[in-house]
This record gives structure tokens, sequence and C-alpha cells, in this order.
């Protein structure tokens, strides 16, 4: 077997899909080929493997019986590795509170211990979190510290991500104008760091807040950018992404034929690395589209797959998505006390959460 060097370096080329067949047989005990098998899971997207992983790498990272200061640091660095990357998975997954709670645990190690980086990087998983939960503002506010460092450091790549977490906050806030500008300001620093995939996920922010904000070209041109990047990857879950929003571009075009064909490869590429939560906004689209080619019923019964789907994660906005759906659904179909019932327990919540999900019926 080579050496961890070996499967890093494919990591760094982004082959990710190379070390899980290179290590497909491996057995052994150590933890960190565990780990850059986890990380491999991870960027194909299969979050929920690599978390299996991440654990086998942690319960495999022991201090020898004799270590000096140094091995104990490695030893604590290695273990704040595996949590943050964990707290990443669980936040992708839906699981934002698990995914807080450990990035958490990892910032009070890493401020204990004086590991800067890794405080800063904890700070910023946990501000993630916070956004994935609705807690906007508290996100904002951990983000914004994470970024002073980040421009401290000219941290390149640091600030282009913060910029788009902070410009999808800026969507669920509504204030797209704000939004568009952190998504573009987000590109363009990716491409001055050279990172393909940054640069493709802030295409992805700019095209669906630009669908929101009514620029459904824009929309659509920049979905294109990002599939162009991401056919090129072993990225499932980019491409899944792209070919998820791309739907709803074109579904508020009215192309909805070509439309239904995107949320089909988008439910293929999701299913197939378990994805769950995301699989729920597919549902909930061709729910959208089959409800406007007056197909109510089979509208209905993607909803309510949805719906299952929604239930087990903190997605809030997904799920609200779904009632406010069902709620036209169930009135088309002539239920009208159910629906009001389903639209203002909805509309309740949307208003406890801070969130303007009710507003956006025309999308």
């Amino acid at each position: 077997m080579r050496d961890a060097n070996f499967y890093e370096d494919l990591l760094d080329d982004n082959k990710p899909l190379e070390v899980l067949e290179d290590l497909a047989s491996y057995k052994g005990r150590d933890a960190k080929i565990y780990y850059l098998m986890a990380e491999a899971r991870r960027m194909l997207g299969h979050f929920e493997e690599a978390i299996v992983l991440y654990s086998k790498a942690d319960s495999y990272n022991k201090i020898p019986a004799k270590a000096g200061a140094e091995e104990g640091e490695e030893f604590l660095l290695f273990k704040l590795d595996i949590a943050l990357a964990m707290s990443k998975c669980y936040r992708t997954l839906g699981i934002a509170q698990t995914a807080y709670d450990v990035a958490s645990q990892a910032f009070d190690m890493a401020e204990k211990q004086q590991f800067l980086d890794y405080a800063m990087t904890a700070l910023q998983e946990m501000g993630m979190s916070l956004r994935a939960l609705g807690r906007l503002d508290e996100a904002a506010q951990l983000l914004k510290e994470v970024l002073s460092y980040y421009e401290s450091e000219k941290d390149t790549a640091g600030i282009s991500f913060i910029y788009w977490a902070l410009g999808g906050i800026c969507r669920l806030k509504g204030q797209f104008k704000e939004g568009i500008e952190y998504f573009k300001l987000a590109i363009k620093l990716a491409k001055r760091a050279k990172d393909k995939m940054s640069e493709a996920y802030g295409y992805c922010g700019l095209a669906g807040i630009s669908r929101i904000a009514g620029d459904i070209k824009g929309c659509v041109d920049n979905y294109k950018k990002a599939e162009a990047i991401f056919k090129n990857s072993e990225d499932i879950f980019g491409k899944a992404y792209t070919n998820c929003g791309m739907a709803n571009g074109l579904r508020q075009l009215g192309n909805y034929d070509e439309a239904l064909k995107r949320y089909k490869r988008a439910d293929t590429l999701y299913t197939s690395i378990n994805d769950t939560v995301d699989l729920g906004f597919v549902k909930w689209g061709k729910a959208d589209v089959l409800k406007r080619k007056n197909k109510l019923k089979e509208a209905l019964a993607e909803l309510k797959e949805a719906k299952e789907l929604f239930a087990s994660s903190d997605e809030i906005r997904g799920q609200l998505l779904t009632e406010f759906s069902l709620a036209q659904l169930i009135y088309a179909l002539g239920d009208t006390k159910t629906a009001e019932s389903i639209y203002d327990a909805a509309l309740k919540r949307c208003k406890k959460e801070g969130l303007y999900t009710y507003m956006e019926s025309y999308t």
C-alpha cells in the first residue's frame, strides 16, 4: 500500500475516486488512511459514508504511550481535523444542530490549546450551522468575525468562502442586491485563488439569488457556468445541485418539460449519494411543475414525499416551502379548511423564524 502522502496528492488533484479504488480492500488501523478515505467520500458527496470513516479515523487516533509534546499536539490537531470535517458533513445532510455542537466542541478545544487557525475554522462551521438552523443574524455575526481574520491573513480562498456564505444569508433575508454583490465578490476571489470548485459554487449561489430576484436569464446562465466546471469533476453533489437549480430556473421560465428532465437527473444523482434533504427540494420543484401542468394528484404525491424527506432534518426553508405548496394543492383539490390550517401554521412559523418563504410563491 502506498503512503498517505500519495493519497493526499490525489485528493489535491481532485481525484477522490482513485483514492477509494486503490484503498477498496483496506482493513488496517491507520487513522490517517481512514481520514483520507473519508475526505474522498466527502468530496464525492457521500456524506453519510464519510461520517462513518471519520469516526473510524477518530477511534484509531491514539497518543503513543511515551508521547512527547509534539506528538501530543499532532494528536489534538488531527482530532480537530476530523471533528471539523464531520461538522461539514452533518450540516450538508441537514443535521444542523449536531453540526453546530461538533463545531462548538472543536472551537473550545482549539481555543484552549491556542490553535488560532483551527479556532477560526470551527467558528466558521458554527456560523454555517447557525445559518442552516435559520439563526441568520447570529450566523452573520460569527462569519464576519471569521472574515476579519481571513482579511488579516490575506487568505483569498477563505474570504471568498465567507462572501459566498454571507450571500446565502442575504438571500434568505430578502436582501437581494447585497447578496448578489457578495456572490460576485466570492466568484472574483475564487478565480484569483484558482479554486475552480469554489468558483462553481459561487455561480450556483449567484444563480439561485438571481432567480428569486426575478433575473431568470441570469439564473440559467450562471448555472450553465457552474455546470461547465462540475462536468469535469467527480463532485456528484455539485452536479446534482446544479441540475436541481437549473430545473428551478427552467420551471420559472415556463420550460416545464426540460425542467422535469433536469429534476430527474438531480433525483438520480442525489439518490446515488443518499442526500435525502436535497432530494426533498427536487420533489418540491417537480411537484410545482406538475401543479402548473394541472396534474394535481401527481403533484400531491411528490409533495408528500418531499415532506417526509424534510421531516427528519433541520432544513426549515424546505419544510416551509413544502407546507405552502401543500396548502395550495389541497385548496385546489377542494379541502379549503385543511388547506387554510396548513397555510396559517406555515405562515406563523415563517414569522417566528424570520424567513420570507411565504413571499416566494411567484417562483
